[in-house]
């Protein structure tokens, strides 16, 4: 989008920008997914992770990563696509589960993350159910707030596990940043890795876990915190894709026996991404003369 608005001169906020090919995405090519890749696309900086807030799209201060660690990304080689069944499937549950939290207490009206875990499982998680048919959830509740996906009558959905994942994502994304900027210590990085972990477990719980993207991260684990590995969590929509790894600054060959583990019992030789660059926002455009 930034090459295009170039090329004809029109001049577009960041911010607009991202928004516009979050539209794009979900209007065009038919892929119900949220706001993080775009903003991430827009306003990333070398060397930091990006603080955003989808409500729908505040942008945070930005946490430097730490000079002891670093964060690879692992191809699983297995094809991730948020167009795809599953991910629509568990969207579509955690707006049913809006909802029906929605009709049993008419005080809220939000989103699920500004829901504590306390105040989740206390209030919350008994009305839930596990799963529900499409067509039984529409007779009771109509519809869901969602703009950009239906309920199938012809499927059934699960429901507790898909809306609680937000609501504890948040609390772990939040204890995530504060270690961050904590000073570097052994017991903060076994604690970020343990997030990670915890992250991919409850993605997983969902249905969007993957056989590629669990061996990588159990193979993260085998290497573990004696190697200078410490967590692994499934990226994006699940289902496939990269697996991000966190580990000391030093553990390459750690990261490389996972890389060649992983290829001897899939056939799969997975690529590996390390660092970070600056968006659209900053880099702007280039022009090529031919």
């Amino acid at each position: 989008m930034q090459a295009l608005a170039s090329a004809f001169e029109i001049h577009l906020d960041p911010h607009a920008m991202a928004l516009l090919c979050q539209k794009a995405e979900n209007l065009v090519a038919g892929s119900p997914c949220g706001i993080m890749d775009q903003m991430t696309c827009v306003y990333g900086q070398k060397d930091t992770l990006l603080a955003l807030l989808c409500q729908p799209a505040e942008l945070q201060q930005q946490v430097r990563v730490p000079e002891d660690i670093l964060i690879w990304g692992m191809d699983s080689g297995e094809r991730h696509a948020i167009s795809g069944s599953d991910y629509v499937s568990v969207r579509v549950g955690a707006f049913m589960g809006y909802r029906i939290i929605a009709g049993t207490d008419t005080r809220w009206n939000g989103y699920l993350t500004n829901i504590s875990p306390e105040e989740f499982q206390r209030q919350h998680v008994k009305h839930l159910p596990e799963e529900i048919s499409g067509a039984d959830f529409l007779s009771r509740y109509s519809r869901t707030p969602d703009t950009v996906t239906t309920v199938d009558p012809g499927r059934t959905y699960k429901i507790r596990q898909p809306t609680a994942h937000p609501v504890y994502e948040h609390e772990r994304v939040k204890l995530f940043r504060r270690l961050l900027t904590e000073a570097s210590s052994e017991e903060r990085r076994k604690e970020l890795g343990e997030l990670m972990y915890q992250s991919h477990a409850s993605y997983s719980a969902c249905g969007l876990g993957s056989y590629g993207t669990d061996l990588i991260v159990s193979l993260v684990r085998a290497e573990g915190p004696a190697n200078g590995l410490y967590g692994a969590r499934i990226t994006g929509g699940g289902s496939g894709g990269t697996v991000a790894i966190l580990g000391r600054s030093d553990a390459h060959q750690a990261i490389n026996r996972v890389a060649q583990r992983y290829g001897e019992v899939t056939g799969y030789h997975p690529y590996i991404f390390r660092g970070s660059s600056s968006g659209v926002a900053r880099f702007g455009s280039r022009t090529v003369t031919v």
